[in-house]
């Protein structure tokens, strides 16, 4: 994977298994980090370690965190219940989770530029090629009206299409759906979303 430069987290068992026999992609939107300027230069950890962060504190042996809060919510509302830490821990280790904008910005609550959102399509595709992902759970309206518009796409409307649409993408002759939902920080963002993620995935083919 050539243009990734944000390594993705993989469960354990997301590759053999996944998540009801599905692998599941986590669409984030963008990492913000101060700690080098070889940002795009080189492959980096951050979203492993951010994942592994918030899974060791569900596991008791990590402080908590504020922004964990937005994990632990996006779980309980895909799952549909709040669900205890070993169920939580359980479905992280059945996803992929991976943030789309591969170059960080500066600080929390600033937006990628345009360039970073273009220059990061690339790197996106491989990781649709690698991990051929059965669902695309995008995170947010930015993000999702920066997805690209490439590679046979095509739309669907899903339920009541209160929450916009289905995207396809046929990579290496796979339709690979994406979904979009508020960001999970939003307080628009709740247990509503869950008969929408589950149409989501009764389109899987």
């Amino acid at each position: 994977m050539d243009k990734v430069c944000f390594i993705p987290w993989i469960g354990d068992t997301c590759i053999e298994k996944g998540y009801l026999g599905k692998r599941i992609l986590i669409l984030g939107e963008s990492h913000y980090c101060e700690e080098c300027d070889l940002c795009g230069n080189i492959k980096c950890n951050i979203t492993i370690n951010v994942t592994r962060r918030f899974l060791d504190n569900k596991k008791g042996i990590g402080k908590f965190e504020h922004w964990m809060r937005t994990f632990t919510r996006f779980t309980n509302v895909f799952l549909g219940e709040k669900v205890d830490n070993e169920k939580l821990i359980n479905f992280w280790n059945s996803i992929m989770f991976y943030n789309y904008v591969q170059l960080a910005t500066s600080g929390p609550r600033i937006s990628p530029s345009p360039e970073a959102f273009s220059s990061s399509e690339e790197a996106f595709f491989e990781i649709l090629r690698k991990y051929q992902p059965d669902l695309i759970v995008v995170w947010g309206e930015r993000l999702w009206g920066k997805l690209p518009k490439s590679v046979n796409f095509k739309e669907d409307d899903i339920l009541d299409n209160k929450f916009g649409k289905l995207y396809y993408y046929n990579v290496l002759n796979k339709e690979i759906p994406a979904f979009k939902i508020y960001h999970p920080s939003s307080s628009y963002f709740g247990y509503n979303a869950t008969k929408y993620l589950k149409e989501a995935l009764n389109r899987i083919k």
